[in-house]
């Protein structure tokens, strides 16, 4: 089973760094992200695809700036139009991270975008949480049989379970739902972690975390939640001239990042109220057994005045103490000598 089927199953944590456009429209820049995110410690490396004139209408801006006579302005389309990658270029950064052992995928934001990803060959898709209620391309990529990874920020439940079931509907091959909250950068007290609990209740998925923060600290809190997926921004360097630089990692950090939430996972535990097996050591010596207080004499019997409990506990436990009161002594048993069952009548 490879690690993408064990992620989808809810056993493994899957840590991606997403390079989305912070590559600034360059190959080159692209795959010395690769290498830097497999130094890091990633497991995936993520890009965004997408046709700009299928995601931005010209008017646009008119119309969120409320405009009664609508005024065509390609700005947002022409922004968008330098970070688009051919396909060509896709190739080649697949083969790149294969080399790498980094599992490689993309966020698909429109159909023509999903049509050529599927020529690449990727193993996965993910949906952003503006697509939550993108009908259309939610068929599409479900129609590829493959596993999606789909952000859920700027959605309400209903939106997410209407997502679910066409996705299911569709053939996708497994869905991991992440939470996330569409600021940028994410205030700490914006970034209600509870509603990882919240999502792995209602629609009984595995859960993760698109971590849109500054630094990676939520997201050993969010493991500590159950999330199994991690998802930061990420860039060559410190200071690196991008995007989302605001909310990217570099390797250092990002590695970082990795270890603390591995670290949480660890000190979190299984939850069982018996005491592990490891403290034996600490019981023997710390927990108290049954010792004699004064000397008994063969056949005395025993009161509650000459039994003392004393450390450590490998002797008799307290609790057979009712059970050994008014037996008598088979032999004498000095001062301070463990009392054991067999040694009374």
């Amino acid at each position: 089973m490879n690690l993408v089927e064990k992620v989808f199953k809810g056993d493994a944590m899957f840590f991606i760094a997403e390079i989305g456009i912070n590559h600034n429209g360059s190959r080159d820049e692209a795959l010395s992200m690769i290498e830097a995110a497999a130094r890091a410690g990633a497991d995936a490396v993520k890009l965004q695809t997408f046709v700009p004139e299928e995601m931005y209408s010209r008017y646009t801006n008119s119309m969120l700036r409320g405009e009664a006579k609508l005024v065509a302005d390609t700005a947002q389309i022409d922004f968008f139009r330098r970070f688009v990658l051919e396909e060509d270029d896709y190739h080649a950064l697949r083969r790149a991270a294969e080399a790498a052992n980094l599992v490689f995928f993309s966020s698909a934001f429109d159909i023509p975008s999903v049509e050529m990803l599927e020529r690449v060959g990727i193993p996965l898709y993910k949906l952003a949480s503006s697509e939550v209620t993108n009908t259309p391309l939610l068929e599409r990529v479900a129609a590829t049989g493959k596993p999606v990874i789909m952000s859920t920020g700027i959605s309400t439940g209903d939106e997410i379970d209407r997502a679910i079931r066409t996705l299911r509907g569709g053939g996708a091959g497994g869905i991991i739902l992440l939470h996330c909250v569409a600021l940028y950068p994410l205030p700490r007290e914006r970034a209600n972690l509870s509603r990882i609990s919240s999502l792995r209740a209602r629609f009984a998925l595995p859960v993760g975390f698109s971590d849109h923060a500054s630094d990676g600290t939520g997201c050993a809190l969010a493991a500590m939640l159950g999330a199994l997926v991690f998802e930061k921004h990420f860039m060559p360097e410190e200071a690196y001239d991008c995007p989302d630089a605001a909310v990217s990692l570099y390797p250092e950090s990002f590695r970082r990042m990795r270890s603390d939430v591995e670290s949480a996972l660890e000190m979190f535990g299984d939850g069982r109220i018996d005491y592990d097996f490891s403290e034996k050591e600490v019981a023997n010596s710390a927990r108290r057994s049954l010792f004699s207080r004064r000397p008994l004499c063969a056949g005395e019997v025993l009161k509650p005045d000459a039994v003392a409990a004393r450390r450590p506990g490998v002797g008799a436990p307290i609790a057979d103490l009712e059970r050994m009161l008014g037996r008598k002594a088979r032999h004498d048993i000095p001062e301070d000598f463990p009392l054991r069952p067999e040694d009374f009548e």
